[in-house]
């Protein structure tokens, strides 16, 4: 069976100056760097799976996980200060952090009437009283 390539795609590939690399099959050294990426990924996805039979979300949420750990290795030091430690990985140039950290919510914007509400204390029970629900 012979295929056609699609003339629309071939021009838009051709415009935008994509060359096609191929190697040869079963040979990765001539991969370089993006057959390290795989070979990286295959390890730590063959180290945990092993035998088991994972559901459809349970192998999705390996990879996701798998995914942020190989993009949040540190690629260089953003500061040469000594006490520094902040670096940076391949995660910063998809969403502009590591994707291993935790996301903060920024308090410097919320109004103060909005986060002093907190600190009234209200007597719950009396409240729930009057509709009849029982509280355990």
């Amino acid at each position: 069976m012979v295929s056609h390539p699609n003339e629309t795609l071939a021009n838009f590939l051709l415009s935008e100056n994509i060359e096609w690399k191929f190697i040869p099959p079963k040979s990765p050294i001539f991969g370089d760097l993006w057959e390290s990426g795989v070979k990286s990924f295959k390890y730590h996805l063959k180290r945990v799976v092993g035998n088991a039979n994972l559901t459809l979300e349970e192998f999705l949420t390996l990879i996701l996980e798998i995914e942020s750990v190989l993009n949040s290795r540190p690629l260089t030091p953003l500061s040469s200060e000594f006490n520094n430690f902040e670096t940076l990985s391949p995660s910063h140039f998809l969403i502009g952090r590591h994707l291993t950290s935790i996301v903060e919510p920024d308090l410097l914007n919320i109004s103060e009437n909005r986060l002093s509400k907190w600190k009234k204390l209200r007597n719950i029970v009396k409240e729930f009283r009057g509709c009849g629900k029982k509280i355990i």
